[in-house]
């Protein structure tokens, strides 16, 4: 497993962990660079530059995988609602696909509307987080398909939507009311507006920032809140979300340093929602890591950025294999994940698409709940890397 420690507890023999630049949004002190740490001497330079945080991988005695391990963690985390019924994912994906685009349009709008300083369209925002709630509602696995292999070209306007779409995913499954979620899903549409205030040089600096550079980029919930309370019919609840997405569950995170429970509900959702996207979306100078392995991040910040009950509930929310995860096949093949299941998160529904050698095949869905255990059963050995077919792997959220 992944777990993030202080520097100062680093020892050597420890394996640092890879993770994705993107972080540094999230984690400004963290160490990044892979490898083995050598010596004590190395973990006094890194205290001595700054760094205050790393992750690293850790033993586990079963040697059970990652996937198994978070089933395992997770097994009692239930939501104590009945389960909703839902839409088929095959009849809800069309109008979902609506949705998201049109939501996408919408983005594009209120980030340029907050660059040339004209005021945002509330009614349109509040009408668009609404068409989300509904999808979410109909069949949330949808929007998380929509959200991780939908092909659009601009990170900033892709990652509002997202974040919009995971945290009412997330809000609904959590037992949210309807207008909750529909303020919660403006509150992710628009937590970033203040980037647009942070020049684009820091905002896409592929490598380390600077101090300077460092501070500019805390300031950007500030800088939304600015730009929403001169809408003046933003609601408060929005504001106080965007303005702390960023704080953390041990005190560590910006602007307030808030801990704890004194962080507003909708920002901790926020939060979980916005590290997920950064870790699992594409960008000019990163590629994407898979969406099972960012769970085992986020799990490693457990009882230090996240409230360790809130991010077992989000991997449940999500599964071990999310929605829109490509994934390898026992018996060679690969699929598509398109309907997770809270109570056997190892167990989705998936679509068979390819062979062994990934070349295209007459779809079947498989339910892995509802095949005969045993010899021949299928089960997912682990998630590939979709990159080289994202665009092709949309064609096959709807059945040929």
């Amino acid at each position: 497993m992944i777990k993030k420690i202080p520097i100062e507890a680093l020892k050597p023999g420890m394996e640092v962990v890879q993770v994705p630049g993107e972080l540094w949004q999230h984690l400004p002190y963290l160490y990044t660079d892979p490898g083995i740490i050598e010596s004590e001497a190395e973990v006094a330079r890194l205290l001595e530059l700054g760094y205050r945080e790393v992750f690293v991988t850790t033993e586990e005695p079963d040697g059970l995988s990652d996937e198994a391990h978070l089933d395992r963690l997770i097994s009692g985390s239930q939501v104590n609602r009945e389960k909703p019924v839902r839409t088929p994912f095959d009849q809800a994906i069309s109008s979902a696909m609506v949705t998201y685009e049109d939501a996408m349009v919408h983005a594009m709008q209120i980030v340029q509307d907050a660059k040339l300083g004209r005021k945002m369209d509330y009614a349109t925002s509040f009408k668009t987080a609404s068409s989300i709630v509904e999808s979410a509602v109909s069949n949330p696995d949808t929007l998380v398909c929509l959200a991780k292999l939908s092909e659009f070209d601009d990170y900033t306007y892709t990652h509002c939507i997202n974040v919009a779409a995971i945290s009412v995913v997330f809000g609904e499954f959590i037992g949210m009311t309807r207008e909750e979620l529909i303020l919660l899903g403006v509150a992710g549409m628009m937590h970033d507006l203040g980037k647009t205030t942070v020049p684009a040089r820091i905002i896409n600096k592929p490598g380390p920032l600077t101090g300077p550079e460092r501070d500019e980029v805390r300031r950007h919930p500030g800088y939304g809140c600015d730009i929403l309370r001169r809408n003046g019919d933003i609601p408060d609840r929005v504001l106080k979300a965007v303005m702390h997405h960023h704080e953390r569950y041990n005190g560590s995170g910006y602007p307030g340093g808030l801990s704890r429970k004194g962080i507003p509900a909708f920002a901790r959702i926020l939060c979980l929602a916005d590290v997920y996207d950064a870790l699992t979306s594409d960008r000019c100078y990163k590629n994407a890591i898979l969406p099972n392995k960012a769970l085992g991040i986020m799990y490693g910040m457990r009882d230090q950025d996240f409230d360790p009950t809130e991010v077992q509930l989000f991997i449940k929310c999500l599964g071990i294999f999310p929605a829109g995860s490509f994934v390898r096949l026992n018996t060679g093949q690969y699929a598509l994940v398109f309907e997770t299941n809270s109570r056997e998160p190892l167990n989705p529904k998936i679509r068979i698409i390819m062979d062994e050698e990934m070349k295209p095949i007459h779809t079947r869905d498989v339910d892995l709940t509802a095949q005969p255990k045993g010899a021949g059963a299928i089960e997912i050995l682990e998630c590939a890397d979709p990159s080289v077919y994202r665009k092709n792997l949309m064609n096959y959220l709807t059945r040929n």
